[in-house]
């Protein structure tokens, strides 16, 4: 596409020395995925100005906002995805374009055609990175859409790899102090200590990926070393985190079950003092209708079978709704506190 196109670049997140393509698209189609029309092909065909096209596939994406679908086809050659083609809502017209180059190390190019994506359209950034996160989600494993993907690297724009690689290094950096950020007002209330734990396995994944990052492309980055430090630094600062967001759950978790056991043990004396008279009341009632049958008379023995009755009634109905209890406060607390295992790097 050369002067027509502008020049996007994102990386596939990996920590081995190159991206395995064949691992990446190892079945073809993947799940969801339909091999394209003839129709289909002809249309890609005249977009290209060739008269055949490698293999293509088309399948259904969502917009990140509305959560409506929209096609997509992908042209692949020797498992890379080189051609990139967005529909309209109806999957009639194509309205995207973007030639891809997909290098070994896994820096993707993506080139807006500018006949579908005019030179200084806003909608430029956003199909930039829908391409790229269906060429990222191709080769790594996919990221669901969080109230946190705004913070997931991007695609930037640059003239050439030099400056991609500092661009995206920049954003790699940036991350330290966003993340950061958002993890600790999580951390101040215990009924976000999900989302704390879920962004904080996030965080380490992405310092991890940011060394790997600086390592591969080291010879495009000066004092690549203190980078390596300054990431290293950061995972071991978020793992901080992690041991604080810890700390404060089983802290609070110690202090509910704290409270719960003496509500528990209030209402259990408060049952036990209900049922007593009832229960002694129930007994006398049971053996004096006994006595009464065979014409006997209630004597000091009775009255002390009468006492043990009702304290064995009285014991026994304390047990019971007291493990009753208990197990309706254990479902309560796993409800609040549904995740008490300790975090790991995803």
């Amino acid at each position: 596409m050369g002067m027509d196109a502008v020049i996007y670049w994102g990386w596939i997140p990996i920590l081995t020395k190159k991206v395995h393509f064949e691992y990446g698209i190892s079945k073809i189609p993947r799940e969801g995925w339909e091999i394209a029309s003839n129709e289909e092909k002809i249309e890609i065909c005249q977009i290209l100005g060739t008269d055949t096209v490698d293999e293509c596939y088309c399948y259904w994406d969502y917009e990140d906002e509305n959560n409506k679908k929209f096609k997509i086809i992908v042209c692949i050659q020797n498992y890379k995805i080189n051609n990139f083609f967005a529909y309209d809502g109806k999957g009639k017209s194509i309205k995207a374009h973007a030639k891809c180059t997909i290098h070994d190390d896994g820096l993707v190019k993506i080139e807006l055609d500018h006949k579908t994506v005019p030179v200084g359209e806003k909608i430029q950034p956003e199909v930039a990175k829908r391409v790229y996160i269906s060429i990222r989600d191709a080769y790594h494993s996919h990221t669901h859409h969080t109230k946190y993907e705004d913070i997931l690297l991007k695609p930037v724009l640059a003239a050439n790899k030099d400056e991609a690689v500092e661009r995206l290094l920049d954003q790699y950096d940036e991350k330290i102090i966003h993340y950061h950020k958002v993890i600790k007002p999580d951390i101040e209330s215990y009924k976000d200590f999900d989302e704390a734990r879920n962004l904080i396995g996030r965080a380490k994944g992405e310092m991890t990926y940011a060394v790997s990052f600086t390592r591969l492309f080291k010879r495009y980055i000066n004092d690549f070393e203190l980078y390596i430090s300054v990431f290293s630094n950061s995972f071991q600062s978020i793992t901080t985190l992690a041991e604080t967001i810890e700390s404060i759950y089983t802290n609070n978790l110690s202090k509910y079950t704290h409270d719960m056991t003496r509500a528990l043990n209030a209402l259990t004396l408060a049952i036990v003092a209900l049922t007593a008279p009832i229960a002694t009341d129930a007994a006398y009632e049971v053996l004096n209708h006994i006595l009464y049958h065979f014409n006997l008379q209630l004597d000091l023995v009775g009255e002390i079978i009468i006492l043990f009755i009702s304290i064995l009634i009285v014991l026994v109905t304390g047990i019971i709704m007291r493990g009753w209890i208990r197990e309706e406060m254990k479902r309560l607390s796993d409800r609040i506190f549904p995740n008490n295992s300790s975090l790991s790097c995803t």
